[in-house]
């Protein structure tokens, strides 16, 4: 390749990544409840390797807390306001530290699984945890929430910062898996995004290596930023998969186009709508989202959908 070729390649690469994946929107940080606002409380319990609360820094380890988050009544289903008078908001905030502490925050178990959300590329620790509580919120989840928070750079021209970031918080989220098989008895349901996705399943490949398998109720990957050979590879490290396994995808994620291109693949899993039959033969229920038009985030549509959200809102109630 030559140099002008190269140049104009990293040039539409640059590009496409700030417009496809950064936009002029204001970013979500935790803030304090709006007087008079409306809103319902979400609790969330958020484990860390961030340095601090809200930091971009990597640390070994894990931090807890527990959140209540403040998810305004007046909004469409998926979205996130994050200023305004209709934002969302950090209502309570608590360091949890022993084992004794996490199992009483998580409380007893009673029938609903303990969801664990793992957020993709681009986030703030704040974004991370209210998009978790609005998908608890509007999909009607009745469990204990618990949000793994990795350290993202949050800026689009983050890319690969947040791909080492994902690949250094493995033994992080290792570590989670250990001790909640310690302090909760109940079903485990792990709900993964985009790069999200490969963090989730590197770590369950790790345990599965080290003959420490996590049992799982469900595993759910929404669009997830990996490509299809490495993703075989890791099913077939972990298998057998959860009994309740779904991979969501969409032909329309730019974000995932934009990724391919950075990798200089074809595809990713979370784009590869021609080769779905091979994901269901690899073990999971594949769900095609392209023909949904009023997802408010492409990336995203199966939280950002309000019909997709609304038929799980559905589904979940019954």
């Amino acid at each position: 390749m030559n140099t002008a070729t190269s140049f104009s390649r990293r040039a539409f690469l640059g590009t496409s990544t700030a417009a496809l994946m950064a936009g002029c929107a204001p970013r979500g940080l935790f803030t304090a409840p709006i007087i008079g606002a409306v809103t319902d409380t979400q609790r969330i319990l958020m484990a860390t390797n961030r340095a601090t609360f809200d930091a971009t820094d990597r640390v070994d380890g894990l931090n807890f807390f527990d959140l209540g988050i403040a998810v305004p009544r007046d909004r469409a289903p998926g979205e996130v306001p994050v200023e305004g008078p209709n934002a969302f908001t950090l209502s309570q905030q608590t360091q949890v530290s022993s084992d004794a502490e996490l199992r009483a925050a998580l409380g007893p178990s009673q029938g609903d699984p303990l969801v664990v959300w793992v957020h993709g590329f681009n986030n703030t620790s704040a974004e991370a945890v209210y998009r978790h509580a609005q998908m608890a919120t509007d999909t009607n989840l009745r469990g204990p929430q618990l949000a793994f928070v990795w350290p993202s750079r949050a800026s689009a021209s983050g890319y690969l910062f947040d791909r080492d970031s994902a690949l250094q918080s493995r033994s992080a989220l290792e570590e989670l898996f250990i001790r909640l098989d310690r302090v909760w008895n109940g079903q485990i349901t792990v709900v993964a995004h985009s790069l999200g996705c490969m963090l989730a399943m590197e770590a369950l490949v790790r345990m599965r290596l080290q003959n420490r398998p996590v049992v799982l109720d469900g595993l759910v990957l929404l669009q997830p930023d990996i490509a299809p050979e490495v993703f075989n590879s890791q099913v077939a490290d972990i298998s057998p998969l959860p009994e309740n396994s779904l991979l969501v995808v969409s032909g329309r994620d730019p974000a995932l186009f934009v990724s391919a291109r950075l990798a200089q693949t074809s595809n990713r899993v979370g784009a590869d709508v021609d080769e779905i039959e091979t994901y269901e033969g690899l073990g999971f229920r594949v769900v095609d989202l392209s023909d949904v038009r009023d997802a408010g985030n492409r990336h995203l549509v199966a939280l950002t959908s309000p019909t997709v959200l609304e038929f799980l809102r559905t589904t979940n109630a019954g």
